[in-house]
């Protein structure tokens, strides 16, 4: 009895559902990722052992590469839905083509990144291509940009509907929290890009923090991704 209560208990139903995604195993690895990351530079500045700080640098690695071959024609979805919003007429032009370009780019991302794969795996010459991994962030640069754009504009829509309901007589609570709810969505989204971007820019350059900055970044957006995904998985 206490076993059936707990095998199909709500909240296992749904983790089992959730796990069974692609889009839930890849973000949980991503989180792994950037954990293994942060871990392996700090553990090595708290005096920890240099093996103890190559293990997690090696589950790093393994978890990068494990999500490369998940993600492997996943630039065919971004294709499509880069296709549905060019034909979506009648959606607000610059969510539709910043839509567009966020979508493009990601493809050049994760085709960038398949080939990269391709090296590890030993089927391409890992001579050629030399300045892939530089094209995959730029393209993920490219990303992030018209990602914040469409953010930005849904926060400018949605402050533009809370004013007007506000300024009404008798206020729709429904749809005043249907609002409010929106807005939050679309600053929480906004932050999260902008620690992507965080990441990206030490990527390729610009910026110069050390790994356990960039490994602390990647895990809250790794969570902050989870999240969504749990909250969207029924």
């Amino acid at each position: 009895m206490v076993l059936d209560t707990a095998v199909y208990h709500p909240s296992l139903l749904k983790l089992i559902r959730f796990l069974d995604t692609t889009a839930g195993r890849e973000k949980v690895l991503r989180g792994v990722q950037y954990l293994c990351r942060f871990l392996a530079f700090y553990l090595l500045r708290k005096g920890y052992t240099l093996e103890t700080s190559k293990l997690f640098s090696s589950l790093q690695k393994n978890m990068a590469f494990t999500r490369k071959a998940m993600r492997f024609l996943k630039p065919l979805n971004h294709l499509q839905d880069a296709s549905k919003a060019y034909d979506n007429k009648l959606m607000d032009p610059v969510l539709r083509y910043a839509t567009v370009v966020r979508n493009v780019s990601y493809m050049g991302y994760l085709s960038a990144d398949s080939l990269a794969w391709f090296k590890l795996l030993g089927v391409m010459d890992t001579k050629r291509l030399p300045q892939l991994s530089k094209v995959a962030n730029w393209f993920w640069f490219g990303g992030l940009i018209s990602g914040l754009v469409n953010e930005l504009r849904k926060l400018q829509i949605d402050t533009l509907k809370r004013t007007a309901l506000v300024s009404e007589e008798k206020v729709e609570q429904a749809e005043l929290v249907k609002v409010n709810s929106a807005l939050f969505a679309a600053k929480r989204k906004t932050f999260a890009t902008l620690t992507d971007l965080f990441i990206v820019l030490n990527n390729l350059g610009y910026l110069h923090n050390d790994e356990g900055a960039i490994g602390a970044a990647g895990t809250i957006t790794s969570v902050m991704g989870l999240q969504d995904l749990w909250k969207a998985c029924k």
